[in-house]
């Protein structure tokens, strides 16, 4: 979800959109009910297809805004900040993963 998100940043100048709540946006895919391996596989795969848009961004790229709407006030959100919440998201699940497979 914040992957498009910092998608539609870079395509567009200032969007506006709708916030959406993660839980609520993964009960509208078939996400809980794919085999790991399938998931895991679309997951690397959505990932490398950020990384290949996020790469080449030039430094001020990373300012470039929206409006985020639905959650209280409107707010202006930049791919910097998208970027960041991903990053600290995902790092908190990779330690999730390491204490299981060591425990």
């Amino acid at each position: 979800m914040w992957g498009r998100y910092i998608a539609l940043i870079i395509a567009e100048d200032r969007p506006t959109y709708r916030a959406m709540n993660p839980t609520t946006w993964i009960k509208s895919t078939n996400y809980p009910e794919l085999e790991f391996a399938r998931s895991l596989g679309a997951f690397a795969e959505q990932r490398a297809e950020l990384l290949a848009l996020l790469r080449p961004l030039p430094k001020a790229a990373w300012s470039r805004s929206a409006t985020v709407t639905g959650a209280g006030r409107p707010r202006e959100r930049t791919v910097l900040e998208y970027a960041r919440w991903l990053a600290n998201h995902e790092r908190s699940h990779v330690k999730h993963i390491a204490r299981i497979v060591s425990g």
